[in-house]
């Protein structure tokens, strides 16, 4: 559990958090209200709980790659990331409010059954674009999130209070599908939620760039959690470079998975050169959204790749840990450059930067309260977990080695 020192803190913490919360969220809903109204309300609040969904399922997702391969370095997140995963609830509820807000301001523009009449094909594609199958499609993704979480945070609870290897093994065997039906419910979501903003468009890499951004928040997210958690208390026991060192590799792949992903995304479009497709780069072009486009090419991917291709860099802990801080910042604009210009193209609108920036700022501040909580709750490591003797005493001989 905590130490009485990290309870202080963290209940310090959760308090700001609120306050943190409060603040940016009716600053979020003023800018937005008075520079666009509901439309560029519900567009900042999409992008900025894009950002911290990726904290929920993608902690999930990890949770379920430990169980799948074990291994040291993923038995010191294991809890860091079990507690994300519990804070879906809170996640579900606030991307409830705002998608289906959304859908009545014409954020959607396929809700409004006179646009479906004036585009032929996108009107091809209302057996999909339609409110009903939005909601449907949304339950189902909660649905499949919300029983997965349920089962292995679960099954992990009765594997420390009982020590029955059969949880152990029912993680290990359903740990495959799980992820299988993670990245099949992810695709869908940036199809369901983000590609059908603009819903003459398409692309078969766009779930899988939403999937690169997902796991690169969580990475850097694990990085500082567990940064903090080692300072002191069985953590600070347990936790060793080469934990840190793993974790910043996973950075640098995803990292540069994000890179290939986005870069092959634009090759596929650029070399066809179809109308149909490219509006998406041209709603993307402009002074300050070609500015944004190199600034996301040199600071979300040439800077943080080089940095990280360094072993120091991944080995001091506080360097690892500025690193990850950067990381997170940069992330928000990323899903603003994918989402915004779907509603306001070829230009950056402050009103909407601003409004995005602070709705990520309030939504962070109740996620970090909430996850907070949820950390208090459970051990920070395993505490019967027969693998994770094996483990341990394994990663003790090696440093002694």
């Amino acid at each position: 559990m905590l130490t009485d020192n990290q309870l202080r803190k963290v209940n310090a913490l959760r308090a700001r958090a609120v306050t943190v919360g409060v603040a940016g969220v009716i600053l979020a809903a003023a800018i937005g209200l008075l520079t666009g109204g509901t439309v560029k309300l519900f567009l900042s609040f999409l992008i900025a709980s894009m950002f911290w969904l990726a904290l929920g399922v993608g902690c999930l997702a990890l949770v379920m790659l430990h169980h799948l391969c074990g291994g040291t370095w993923s038995f010191m997140i294991q809890r860091i990331n079990e507690a994300g995963a519990r804070t879906l609830p809170f996640l579900m509820i606030v991307l409830a409010v705002v998608l289906l807000g959304a859908l009545g301001t014409g954020v959607y523009p396929w809700s409004d059954p006179q646009y479906l009449e004036a585009h032929e094909i996108v009107g091809k594609k209302a057996a999909f674009l339609n409110p009903q199958m939005f909601i449907l499609c949304t339950v189902v993704f909660f649905a499949v999130w919300y029983f997965f979480m349920n089962r292995f945070t679960t099954w992990s609870a009765k594997l420390d209070q009982t020590g029955d290897i059969l949880y152990a093994q029912k993680m290990q065997r359903w740990a495959a599908p799980g992820l299988i039906l993670y990245v099949l419910t992810m695709t869908f979501a940036a199809t369901t939620w983000l590609m059908s903003l603009e819903p003459d468009w398409f692309s078969t890499i766009y779930g899988a760039w939403l999937i690169a951004g997902f796991n690169l928040t969580v990475a850097a997210f694990s990085v500082i959690a567990l940064s903090y958690l080692s300072e002191e208390g069985v953590l600070h026991e347990k936790a060793t470079t080469k934990n840190f060192h793993h974790l910043g590799n996973f950075l640098l792949g995803f990292t540069v998975f994000w890179a290939y992903i986005s870069f092959s995304q634009y090759l596929i479009i650029w070399n066809a050169n179809l109308p149909e497709e490219i509006g998406w780069y041209l709603h993307r072009q402009g002074n300050t959204l070609q500015l944004l486009t190199v600034f996301l090419i040199v600071f979300h991917w040439f800077i943080p790749m080089m940095i990280l291709l360094i072993r120091r860099n991944k080995t001091d802990v506080a360097r690892l840990r500025k690193i990850a801080f950067y990381i997170l910042a940069v992330r928000i604009f990323d899903l603003y450059w994918n989402i915004a210009p779907a509603l306001e193209p070829n230009t950056i609108r402050i009103g909407t930067l601003l409004a995005t920036l602070s709705a990520w700022v309030g939504i962070g501040g109740f996620w970090v309260y909430v996850y907070l909580g949820r950390l208090q709750e459970r051990p920070l490591l395993p505490t019967n977990d027969p693998r994770s003797v094996v483990y341990f005493l394994k990663e003790e001989a090696d440093s002694h080695a």
